[in-house]
């Protein structure tokens, strides 16, 4: 109730400022020097903008690109190698007046909202007035300060939607769609010291799950543990186990009922995890951010994807034969309707073990 009542006071003073200062029409500059692109919400939709940010960067290349993430979040805007600087983003109003100052000696050019809240939207008005570009969905209540806005669908791939913004702005149109996620040198390095005695073995990664408020399109952890047992009776492949502290339950009891597994679950930061993910042999995942990290470090990838997983949507956004989906439809023939467990343990031992062990 009390973010509600803020954001209407908000959309109110921003209303009678608009009034007074309405956005400008005119055309965007066509050498920007600097541009502010906000990127501002979960794992998987920072990777989904990181092709956009690619797109604005090829199509400006001398301009000073700072994306600006959410404060606990920048990790991948920080291994985008398209990126010039990133800046926190936060509600609070020191966050916001830091974020102003520390555009206060170049003010950016051009700014340009990606996949956001809608509350990023004043603040990209106040950086840039008369060139701010932004997709009307996301921009949702307050796209009326968008100068430039855009009209965008959810009936292309996410990867695809937040390009299209990014053209508008100027990107380069014949940018490439795939994700991007480069794992440091140094990082590589040190997760070989950590997990030294199996990272330069065969193994295989399964990311457990996602956050718990998405927790209908995790794989039941029943059966993962029936496909991990398989795969430790049919190959002598290491399995780890990856995720968050929303899935240590299920982890603490695919570990209880598969002896000899790697359980990070809860231990790895996020640079950790790509960095094993780099490494792995196969990753599986049901529709998680680490999914979409493993299709942004092009290690081959086993999407499991739940009815509203859209695979045109969420699945690989361009054609990389080393990944595979296996999409559960929404209903089987007799209409009912389905979840994760009803997808066969089997239909996924085949698909690992096809692919390593061809």
């Amino acid at each position: 109730m009390w973010n509600n009542f803020t954001k209407n006071v908000q959309w109110t003073a921003f209303q009678g400022l608009a009034a007074v200062r309405p956005p400008g029409k005119g055309p965007l500059p066509s050498q920007p020097r600097v541009i502010a692109v906000f990127a501002c919400t979960g794992i998987g939709d920072g990777l989904f903008d990181s092709a956009a940010i690619r797109c604005l960067k090829l199509g400006f290349p001398q301009a000073h690109l700072a994306v600006i993430a959410h404060h606990r979040r920048m990790t991948i805007a920080q291994h985008n190698p398209f990126v010039d600087e990133v800046l926190p983003w936060s509600k609070s109003p020191l966050g916001q007046a830091r974020l102003l100052g520390a555009f206060r000696r170049k003010r950016p050019d051009l700014v340009v909202a990606l996949r956001v809240n809608q509350d990023t939207v004043p603040m990209g008005y106040l950086l840039n007035r008369n060139n701010f570009v932004a997709s009307v969905r996301h921009a949702g209540m307050f796209q009326f300060l968008v100068s430039h806005p855009v009209v965008s669908t959810t009936k292309v791939h996410a990867v695809e939607e937040t390009l299209i913004v990014a053209r508008e702005a100027g990107g380069l149109t014949e940018a490439p769609s795939s994700m991007i996620y480069q794992v440091l040198p140094e990082e590589r390095e040190a997760a070989r010291q950590r997990f030294q005695p199996w990272i330069e073995k065969p193994f295989l990664t399964w990311q457990v799950g996602g956050g718990k408020n998405l927790a209908y399109r995790d794989y039941p952890a029943e059966k993962i543990i029936a496909v991990i047992q398989q795969i430790q009776k049919q190959s002598n492949l290491q399995v780890v186990i990856t995720g968050g502290p929303d899935n240590d339950e299920a982890a603490a009891r695919v570990t209880h009922q598969c002896p000899g597994l790697v359980n990070l679950c809860s231990q790895t930061t996020l640079e950790e995890t790509a960095a094993v993910v780099e490494r792995s042999q196969l990753l599986v995942s049901s529709d998680t951010g680490v999914m979409h990290l493993g299709f942004a470090l092009g290690t081959p990838t086993l999407a499991l994807l739940h009815p509203r997983s859209r695979p045109e949507r969420y699945g690989p956004p361009s054609d990389e034969p080393q990944h595979q989906v296996i999409a559960l439809p929404a209903q089987d023939a007799t209409r009912k309707s389905l979840s994760m467990k009803d997808l066969p343990t089997e239909t996924v031992i085949e698909a690992i073990m096809r692919r390593v062990c061809p």
